[in-house]
């Protein structure tokens, strides 16, 4: 375990100042120089399409999933979420980047999956990472922090920058992150119930799946990620 969080940090983190300040040479700009703005909104020409299959079904899958998460947050922040398919988490990853590309940190989608691992050790007493790292394989295997250096201004590229190096370690370790949490009665007392700061996390991550399906969003191509499907 300790092998592969050092192989996560050295992979995320070696992009940090490239992601700053490179541009994809091939990508058209803006009339500023900078980088391009993603739209917020693809149509689909066809809406049987098996792109689009393919992302509504993940939609609908993590629209599922966060709903069950939040019921959890609500109460306890002990439970078990539905387990979510690869798809799933490919596509959840690549929101993850749109988002960044869109508001800057997005924090809250990865409160979630860290919420969803927090539920599941306190339900069966051990602690576990099966969502977070699953996540991160993907977000790394999509190579999405190289892909994030050809769509962040040098402002934005700064920002997530500084997240990433003093934020964003505590979810890639994950499993200490868990038990830390789930052994303080202090913490799990404000992070959960119904005015827990993961409150606010899933209510975040819900309204993004709104925004993305009210505007039939095709996050893959708005990025520039490929997919399989």
């Amino acid at each position: 375990m300790n092998r592969f969080i050092a192989c996560i940090n050295l992979l995320l983190v070696s992009g940090v100042w490239s992601a700053a300040m490179a541009q994809d040479p091939t990508s058209k700009t803006t009339s500023k120089g900078g980088p391009p703005a993603l739209t917020g909104q693809v149509a689909y020409e066809n809406p049987d399409a098996p792109v689009r299959n393919h992302q509504l079904e993940a939609l609908e899958e993590l629209d599922g999933w966060s709903s069950r998460l939040e019921s959890i947050i609500k109460v306890s922040g002990e439970g078990i979420a539905p387990d979510l398919k690869q798809n799933a988490i490919s596509y959840l990853s690549v929101l993850y980047l749109y988002c960044s590309v869109k508001k800057g940190p997005c924090p809250f989608i990865l409160e979630m999956t860290l919420d969803d691992d927090i539920a599941r050790s306190r339900s069966e007493k051990k602690p576990r990472c099966p969502v977070t790292t699953r996540f991160f394989k993907s977000y790394i295997s999509q190579s999405l922090d190289e892909r994030g250096k050809f769509l962040f201004s040098l402002r934005e590229g700064l920002e997530i920058a500084k997240f990433n190096s003093d934020e964003r370690p505590r979810f890639v370790e994950c499993k200490e992150t868990v038990s830390a949490i789930s052994t303080d009665p202090d913490v799990l007392r404000q992070r959960y119930g119904e005015k827990g700061s993961s409150v606010d996390s899933a209510k975040a991550f819900r309204a993004l799946l709104t925004e993305i399906k009210e505007n039939n969003v095709d996050i893959y191509g708005a990025t520039g990620v490929k997919t399989s499907s």
